[in-house]
């Protein structure tokens, strides 16, 4: 029988009111993640955010080896890491492997529903720059990046509960999820930040074998639900109010301070154990 040679962690995490704070900056987290670089234990950014808004936040973080973009619709894993498929990469550095419906379906649904139902939403292609600004407190180049989805669409629902009920039964008969988020309801195929999260966790074990994986996923809200039960070490990051998930993981850590304070918080302590 082959021996495990060492174990590692492999840190997979949320970033909005999770890694990021309010103001989209990560102080809180900063040392622990320099523990994490100085341990070689790999981070992945695995949000609703679009891949173009990833990149740039793992190129600034710079230790990244790949994210998961707009919850789990695209992996995207840089071609110096060791876990990188045999494929081109585009003119970032990162082999693109889509695994969701594309974006343009997902509209072509709603948008028809909305249209013969008189539905009542607005999301991200019904908005300029400015108004994705005004929804969001992105920056205007950040705003931009958010544009750019390829698998998801986020919106705002304004209508009743009836209403919801009914359109939310027709995107499932095409094929299409409704997740909430934080700020938005996530319209996307048939994929999850856990199915992204797992494709990952598989080539990290395919690249080193004898390798003990133990998996932290860290969250805060219900579409990080499923990507934290499916961990070694689930941590939810509360919010003001409280934890708004609630996972059912035997080993979870609910963090006693919010945004990037907890996040740190709650790795340094995982970290003890990796002396």
């Amino acid at each position: 029988m082959t021996s495990i040679a060492n174990e590692k962690l492999l840190v997979i995490t949320d970033l909005d009111a999770s890694l990021l704070d309010e103001d989209y900056g990560y102080d809180g987290a900063k040392e622990a993640l320099a523990a994490l670089k100085e341990k070689g234990f790999p981070l992945i950014l695995n949000s609703s955010k679009t891949y173009a808004e990833l990149r740039q936040l793992a190129e600034k973080i710079g230790q990244c080896d790949a994210v998961v973009a707009e919850n789990g619709g695209l992996v995207a894993i840089h071609q110096l890491s060791s876990i990188a498929p045999v494929s081109e990469a585009d003119a970032n550095g990162f082999i693109l492997q889509p695994a969701g419906m594309a974006r343009r379906e997902i509209l072509e649904v709603a948008h028809a529903l909305r249209e013969s139902h008189s539905y009542s939403f607005e999301g991200f292609s019904d908005w300029s720059v400015q108004q994705v600004i005004d929804h969001t407190g992105l920056s205007v180049s950040a705003a931009a990046l958010a544009m750019e989805r390829e698998t998801t669409e986020p919106i705002i629902w304004n209508g009743t509960e009836l209403e919801w009920n009914s359109f939310y039964t027709s995107l499932q008969e095409a094929g299409i999820k409704a997740l909430r988020g934080g700020r938005f309801i996530h319209l996307m195929g048939q994929v999850d930040k856990a199915l992204g999260m797992q494709q990952l966790i598989d080539r990290y074990k395919q690249a080193e074998p004898h390798t003990l994986w133990k998996v932290v996923a860290i969250g805060d809200s219900a579409n990080d639900k499923a990507m934290i039960e499916a961990a070694d070490y689930g941590v939810v990051i509360p919010h003001t109010d409280g934890p708004r998930v609630h996972p059912e993981q035997e080993t979870l850590i609910i963090a006693s301070k919010t945004g990037s304070k907890g996040w740190g918080e709650a790795v340094s302590n995982i970290l003890k154990n990796y002396k």
